[in-house]
């Protein structure tokens, strides 16, 4: 896959990940939490900036959209580790029930067995790894 190509992906992945937030807060009526509003706030603008990029073809774009994706990409593994149990959920996350990020929506359909495997919020981290994965190319030297 070459350069071009893998910023290309990424917005494509950027770009169906804030479309499915969208969906799942918009028409299915999930109501997003704290962490997932953190979140979107990465994801939207990866969306925006890697479409250009990729119609421009500009390769310097990761060194802008690397840092969003990493903190997108923490803020997902915090939810997902606080959904776990592995980590206390936090204060900002039990202000308001109905947007609790220990909610487990029915992603797959109810009574769907992914449900408990494949959330949004790992839906979210999946993305956000795939974009740093696609974007963190070694740089090559000219001489």
């Amino acid at each position: 896959m070459t350069r071009d190509n893998r910023v290309y992906v990424a917005w494509v992945i950027a770009l169906v990940a804030t479309l499915g937030s969208l969906y799942f807060s918009e028409i299915r009526g999930f109501r997003p939490c704290i962490l997932c509003w953190y979140q979107r706030v990465c994801m939207y603008p990866l969306a925006v900036l890697l479409g250009i990029a990729a119609l421009r073809g500009d390769l310097g774009i990761r060194v802008y959209v690397l840092p969003l994706a990493v903190i997108g990409g923490l803020t997902a593994l915090y939810q997902n580790l606080e959904t776990w149990g592995v980590v206390p959920v936090l204060r900002a996350c039990t202000t308001d029930p109905s947007s609790s990020c220990g909610t487990p929506w029915p992603v797959w359909g109810v009574g769907s067995p992914l449900n408990t495997v494949i959330t949004i919020p790992v839906l979210a981290m999946i993305a956000f790894a795939l974009i740093i994965v696609l974007l963190g190319w070694r740089r090559t030297r000219t001489l």
